[in-house]
């Protein structure tokens, strides 16, 4: 049964509308973000907007609004994200916010608790007048606050700039079922009809929550993690990816968060790769439901001391995802070792793929992404990321 605050918060719409603009920003190119990371520090943000704005954004974002004191509501919403997140200890994840305010405003005290201690935000004073002390400023902090896994943040400071907000995840997954890496070999993956790349490719025998789905032009393989989280991976037939997409962006969601009803024993090849995507969220649409916030129509208070209107200038979200051979346990196989190999059928991901990280028992996706190529990154070439 989904937990309480899985029905409060359904963010499969917000992925969808962020989804569609990065793919039209980004045609052919690997994608990805998390919408769940995106969500806190917008959130908390959110309730520091004028009530329309701030019924807006929780909206878009897939909030069930629900009838709380103004006292309160920090709180309430702080609990319905953060148990949604996956177990750092059985998946490792490093996530956070940094909120970067203009030096010549004074900080509101409870803001700054309520940002770290609630929503994972830290929130440093910025001499934004000064190019570059700024930049480096801030290239210096995010590269304290991620380990030197961000080394650079933006190059373009204005002098009018209040709010600069940086949300970051780097995820990797731990299956429940491990690759055995001795097993992981070289092998071609057909990025279009004209160019195909060798890529680390890991093997699996063994039975899978696999179907096919005749409408979608892909198989859908169910793949547990060992943290409260789920991968669904979508493998169109070889040059039906935009059909694909505009068949699953249609979907109900509920179809995917639960574990498929057929086991299908499979030969599975999967890329191993790393990707990273920087992604400038304030050049989205109004069609996301969340464009008010980097204006002043937004009416943000209860930052600063000062009654002068505030809006995010920029906002940069980094998601990082690693797949590879780690997992929890080996799988009982015993069933096929007395198959002849030949007669296994194989499910091989050796074309561009899309997959969605679910958060257990939810509707939540914790990331969605298409993979067009798994030797590239997204930040090479996002029309979205800082330079």
């Amino acid at each position: 049964m989904p937990s309480a605050s899985s029905t409060a918060l359904n963010n499969s719409h917000f992925a969808f509308r962020l989804y569609r603009e990065m793919v039209a920003a980004n045609p052919g190119r690997n994608v990805l973000f998390s919408p769940l990371s995106v969500s806190i520090p917008l959130t908390l943000l959110a309730l520091k907007a004028k009530p329309a704005v701030c019924s807006q954004i929780l909206k878009a974002l897939g909030f069930s609004l629900a009838e709380v004191a103004n006292d309160q509501a920090q709180v309430h919403y702080s609990q319905l994200l953060r148990a949604l997140l996956p177990d750092p200890w059985k998946c490792p994840t490093e996530m956070g916010s940094v909120l970067f305010v203009d030096k010549r405003r004074s900080l509101v005290r409870k803001f700054i608790d309520t940002a770290q201690n609630l929503y994972r935000m830290d929130v440093f004073l910025t001499a934004f007048k000064s190019y570059a002390t700024a930049r480096d400023y801030m290239d210096f902090f995010i590269r304290k606050k991620t380990h030197g896994k961000i080394e650079k943040l933006t190059q373009k400071v204005n002098p009018d700039t209040v709010l600069i907000l940086a949300n970051y995840i780097f995820f990797k997954g731990k299956w429940k079922h491990y690759f055995d890496p001795k097993l992981t070999e070289m092998r071609p993956f057909s990025v279009n009809e004209k160019l195909t790349v060798q890529v680390p490719m890991m093997h699996r025998l063994g039975y899978f929550q696999l179907q096919y789905f005749r409408h979608l032009h892909s198989y859908v393989l169910w793949l547990p993690c060992r943290c409260n989280a789920n991968t669904v991976f979508i493998l169109p037939n070889m040059g039906k990816v935009s059909e694909t997409e505009e068949a699953l962006l249609k979907e109900n969601f509920d179809t995917w968060t639960q574990p498929l009803t057929l086991s299908s024993k499979r030969r599975l090849y999967l890329p191993k790769f790393s990707l990273r995507a920087n992604v400038q969220l304030d050049q989205f649409t109004p069609t996301t439901g969340i464009s008010d916030i980097f204006s002043y129509s937004a009416g943000l208070t209860g930052i600063s001391l000062q009654t002068l209107p505030m809006r995010v200038s920029k906002a940069v979200h980094v998601a990082e995802l690693t797949v590879d051979e780690d997992g929890a346990e080996k799988e009982d196989i015993t069933g096929l070792r007395f198959s002849p190999s030949h007669l296994i059928p194989i499910l091989d991901f050796n074309r561009p793929f899309l997959l969605l990280v679910f958060a257990e028992g939810s509707h939540n996706l914790l990331f969605m992404g298409k993979v067009m190529n798994p030797k590239a990154n997204l930040s090479s070439g996002d029309k979205r990321a800082f330079p």
